[in-house]
């Protein structure tokens, strides 16, 4: 099949045009993220603990969006970081108490906060007998058998920096027992031990059961206002009287302790899509408030951080819903929007060669327009200098050819005048050699 000039401009153009837009896709396809996971593995907490309970509705949350979240139990805060900071765990985020870790030992620079969540105050239950007054403080606890938490617990981290405000460490001795959770309170109860320490919100089943067993009590810490300052992960909280059961008048009086708060903590690569769904279900889980939190004050920023912020909660948390979000259903909203890095350097190249394909057209058609005026000035040069009839039938005979090939050009509108302009000087070319042939006809 034959193309015209034209045709084959065009072809050319466009295969140039393409390989642009192919090498700028791949340059966009290899940049951009990666497609939305269909699975993200959550490090929780000991089973029936706050942790597992929150994260079991995030389970559901993500589930609405078809993506898996594989919850993977551990001890508590410390191992959650721990599985977090080690790239073999293939854990993806966690809840972290704040001020769990000296950031500069541990922190590599590959976590992120989502912010805090949730309040975590501390509660000291105690067995009345194993005392000689109220407890209410932690250095009270010298000498005691005190459960301050499993190992890999946020709980145990806390208490051991809340008894070194106290100088009270561990010793080697079995005063500070490695227990929390159920075991403490089992061993609380039996009367295995004399006190135990607890971090976690009031509404828990284990806390519930801990505040209605009249054989114990809980401290109320005269010195919480000072462990607040001395701490700057926690802050001054007061349960008021009756908050856990207002008919049993639970707990009889205020309780004066303090809290610490718990993050959600992510790898730094975790897909944006999945960061806007882990926050969106999260203002619907933390922002009603609680016995200590007020309605919105959760999630926030407004606390201390172990983390930097991660820039897509942060920015959720401030903008809210990003628009297409909100108008179109999830998997279509995170489609376009990925879809947009591909487009943008597609618009990119397209852009500048909306400007650069006329240029090539216009310098492409005037060459081979120019080829074609500069054959038939050969001609008409050939033709002044003739001296026989035969050179003038020659010339005559490559003008009509040459005719025809420009009248088989094919070129846009806006260039049709100068085609023509071409073959109007063929035609006076012409002129010249009929006039030329009868002149030397007439001398012969």
């Amino acid at each position: 099949m034959k193309f015209s000039f034209f045709s084959e401009h065009k072809l050319a153009t466009t295969i140039v045009a393409v390989a642009l837009c192919v090498g700028g896709l791949a340059i966009a396809y290899k940049y951009a993220r990666p497609g939305v996971p269909t699975e993200v593995v959550m490090s929780t907490g000991a089973p029936g603990g706050a942790y597992e309970s929150y994260a079991k509705r995030y389970v559901a949350a993500l589930a609405e969006e078809g993506i898996k979240l594989t919850l993977k139990p551990s001890q508590g805060a410390t191992e959650n970081l721990a599985r977090l900071l080690n790239e073999q765990s293939n854990v993806d985020l966690a809840f972290v108490q704040n001020g769990l870790i000296e950031r500069e030992k541990t922190d590599d620079g590959s976590l992120e906060s989502m912010g805090s969540f949730f309040h975590e105050p501390v509660f000291v239950f105690y067995r009345p007998q194993s005392f000689k007054q109220p407890l209410q403080s932690f250095g009270e606890l010298s000498g005691k058998r005190v459960a301050i938490g499993a190992e890999g617990s946020g709980t145990r981290v806390l208490a051991l920096s809340l008894l070194a405000l106290h100088q009270l460490k561990p010793d080697g001795s079995d005063r500070f027992i490695a227990k929390g959770g159920e075991s403490a309170a089992a061993a609380l109860r039996a009367g295995e031990i004399d006190a135990a320490v607890f971090v976690g919100n009031v509404t828990s089943p284990l806390l519930q059961a801990l505040f209605r067993d009249a054989q114990l009590r809980v401290a109320d810490l005269a010195l919480a206002e000072t462990y607040a300052r001395r701490l700057p992960q926690l802050s001054l909280v007061t349960l008021p009287a009756g908050l856990v059961d207002v008919a049993a008048l639970l707990p009889s009086q205020a309780i004066r302790t303090v809290a610490t708060t718990s993050s959600l903590v992510a790898r730094d690569d975790l897909h944006p899509a999945v960061s806007f769904l882990l926050m969106r279900a999260a203002k619907r889980i933390h922002s009603g408030g609680d016995a200590l939190s007020k309605v919105n004050e959760f999630p926030s920023f407004a606390f201390a951080q172990d983390f930097p912020p991660s820039a897509d909660a942060e920015r959720l948390l401030k903008d809210g819903t990003p628009f297409l979000y909100r108008y179109l259903p999830f998997k279509l909203a995170n489609f376009v929007s990925r879809a947009a890095v591909f487009l943008i350097p597609l618009l990119a190249l397209l852009l500048p060669l909306t400007d650069w394909i006329p240029k090539l057209i216009a310098m492409r058609v005037k060459g081979k327009l120019f080829k074609h005026y500069k054959a038939m000035k050969q001609i008409d040069e050939s033709v002044r200098g003739a001296t026989q009839i035969s050179a003038l039938n020659d010339a005559a005979r490559q003008l009509d050819e040459l005719d025809a090939e420009v009248g088989r050009l094919s070129v846009p509108t806006n260039y049709s005048n100068d085609q023509f302009g071409i073959r109007d000087h063929m035609d006076l070319v012409r002129v010249r050699i009929e006039r030329k042939r009868d002149a030397l006809s007439a001398s012969a």
